[in-house]
């Protein structure tokens, strides 16, 4: 009985180009510049654009004994970043660009613009075929963005202020390990009631100013963007490059796929 020999595994795939004549090389460098033409006139209709970043810094205040935990100050955190694309803070960029003669529309200015996270801070990315300009509105975005939230974190600290009064309010009547502090006995039901009146009036007022923001957690400055001295994208070298590159890979696709035909003939 004979033996049937399985194929083996292994391949002695070589492409046939590394083995080709001087004169084959031609037809591959031609492909090659081809390509790079290729590239260049592309640079030539897709002027390159620049990244322009500005940061937001913020900071938490730390207390002990306090209920804050990780997941909290990662939401407040991300709410910054959500907060960067607020209308209050795109409409005062717009103004602020139409004041130093740009004009944008609010689709405009939020599809060149883009939020990233870095630990505490914030970043603002903005992209522009003008690195001046991609500095200028990234810049612009910042100062506008911290003006706004710190607007909205002193209504953040009278919320907080307003649901801690109203927690102490509803332990002196609740918990009577409490009822023995000086604050709850000097309360009376009178008291007590316009107290609780006061706060959720507060509350309810302070709540659509805050944006979601708590008093834990406040912007504490601003970075301006500094003017980026190299495009991060369509840069002409690059695309001239990745043409090249794409005609030599043309050049061996080609190459192979003559090889087969002319051994299936």
């Amino acid at each position: 009985m004979k033996k049937t020999g399985k194929p083996s595994g292994k391949t002695d795939f070589k492409p046939r180009i590394i083995h080709a004549k001087p004169t084959e090389w031609l037809g591959v460098a031609g492909l090659m510049l081809l390509g790079a033409l290729v590239g260049l006139i592309l640079s030539l209709f897709l002027p390159p654009k620049y990244e322009a970043i500005s940061k937001l810094t913020t900071n938490l205040e730390v207390v002990t004994g306090t209920n804050v935990t990780e997941i909290m100050v990662d939401s407040q955190v991300d709410l910054v970043g959500t907060l960067m694309f607020h209308p209050d803070v795109v409409e005062r960029v717009r103004q602020s660009l139409a004041d130093e003669g740009f004009t944008y529309t609010a689709t405009e200015l939020t599809g060149k613009t883009k939020i990233e996270r870095q630990l505490m801070s914030t970043l603002i990315k903005v992209r522009d075929t003008d690195p001046e300009v991609a500095a200028l509105i990234a810049t612009t975005w910042a100062e506008n963005a911290y003006e706004r939230l710190n607007e909205a974190y002193s209504h953040a600290l009278a919320l907080s202020e307003a649901k801690a009064s109203q927690a102490m309010l509803t332990a002196c009547i609740e918990d009577t390990t409490k009822q023995t502090l000086p604050f709850c006995q000097s309360l009376t039901e009178e008291k007590t009631n316009q107290l609780f009146s006061e706060t959720e009036r507060i509350i309810l007022q302070e709540s659509p100013l805050s944006l979601g923001l708590t008093g834990e957690l406040n912007v504490s400055q601003y970075q301006p963007a500094p003017i980026p001295d190299r495009p991060i994208a369509f840069q002409r070298t690059i695309l001239i490059l990745a043409g090249a590159l794409a005609g030599l890979v043309s050049a061996l696709v080609i190459d192979e796929l003559l090889t087969k035909e002319s051994e299936r003939e």
